[in-house]
């Protein structure tokens, strides 16, 4: 039995019909193809930077600063926000960053590069493994030093060195770099320096120093020193007198690097895990186990961050120095400290132990 032969339209409409079929899986194709996941985990999210300082310091002006530019450079464009949270010299904060706050991506933290070296030289409250930090990178290269106001009379090296009179040294709690740049120099160079360490921030200890309740601190960063105390210090009204640094600053030339004072190789490897974190300044980590594609996104946009325009401009506005360290870098430089000899390590630790 013969059928009847399909007409014109029955075929037209069968191969419009398939067309759209086509037309339909390719556009689901590319849809699915064109989603991010990452932008849609963070779509509508805050992000947090936390800062383990009060506000007003170095390390809350980057962070917030960097939090400022941040949110056009992550896929999702998140809300960022700054969480000051200060205690014990920044071990409040890695503590949390490490044992308490999610691991999603939206928990960052600009964290204070002593921390890195704290697990073997402040054991008992520093209690992680530096090396499992993941980094985002850092925001400059630090130079740390020491000062002093005028109100002291310590004006230059040699009275700093030879004074006749303990010298109130402020300091930001036991871990902080100012109270560990303190307690080394004092027990190297047997200098009689009461160092206080109840400021709960950098802001609380220099105006500590500037009511004359203290001589001077250490743990001041040519950063914190350019966008705050420069005036001052062009003024004379404040002395530099020491940097603690791997290397020394072009603005600050004639000033005497602690490294020339050691009396040994020794004591120059015990310098260089208390003073030598300084080196990657201002570093910004985030949660283990973050998933490998935010992670990434999170890196890419710290990098791009540190390049923006805007954000550059407002850096000079502030003198905030801007150099971008990548992950990993800080990584060797982590690895590097934690390579120091068992008794060098042990023998800092000793000489940084205030409970006795």
């Amino acid at each position: 039995m013969a059928f009847p032969a399909q007409s014109a339209f029955s075929k037209a409409f069968k191969k419009t019909s398939v067309a759209a079929c086509i037309f339909g899986f390719a556009a689901l194709a590319g849809a699915t193809a064109q989603a991010d996941p990452v932008a849609d985990f963070y779509h509508g999210k805050e992000v947090a930077i936390t800062v383990g300082s009060s506000s007003g310091g170095g390390f809350d002006l980057y962070g917030r600063l960097v939090a400022r530019h941040m949110s056009g450079y992550l896929p999702g464009a998140p809300t960022i926000v700054v969480k000051n949270m200060p205690g014990a010299g920044g071990i409040q904060q890695v503590n949390y960053l490490v044992n308490v706050a999610v691991k999603d991506g939206t928990q960052l933290g600009i964290i204070n590069p002593v921390m890195t070296t704290a697990p073997f030289l402040t054991p008992e409250v520093a209690k992680w493994d530096s090396r499992k930090f993941v980094w985002l990178g850092s925001a400059n290269s630090e130079i740390s030093t020491c000062a002093f106001w005028k109100a002291s009379g310590i004006s230059d090296i040699d009275k700093l060195i030879n004074a006749k009179r303990e010298l109130m040294v402020a300091g930001i709690g036991p871990s902080s770099g100012s109270t560990l740049d303190a307690i080394t120099l004092k027990s190297m160079m047997s200098w009689k320096w009461n160092i206080v360490t109840g400021y709960p921030g950098l802001a609380n200890a220099m105006n500590a120093a500037e009511a004359g309740e203290a001589d001077g601190m250490c743990g001041l960063n040519v950063t914190t020193l350019k966008a705050r105390l420069w005036p001052q210090i062009q003024r004379g009204e404040i002395h530099v007198l020491l940097q603690t640094s791997l290397r020394n600053h072009p603005d600050l030339p004639g000033v005497k690097n602690a490294f020339d004072l050691a009396k040994s190789p020794e004591q120059k490897q015990m310098m260089e895990l208390v003073f030598g974190p300084w080196i990657f300044g201002r570093p910004f980590i985030t949660t283990s186990g973050v998933p490998a594609e935010r992670l990434a996104a999170l890196r890419k946009a710290f990098k791009e961050v540190l390049a923006d325009k805007q954000f550059l401009a407002e850096a000079e506005k502030t003198q905030s120095d801007i150099s971008y360290m990548p992950p990993a870098e800080i990584e060797g430089l982590v690895e590097r400290f934690y390579a120091t000899p068992v008794e060098v390590r042990e023998k800092t630790r000793q000489l940084l132990d205030t409970r006795s």
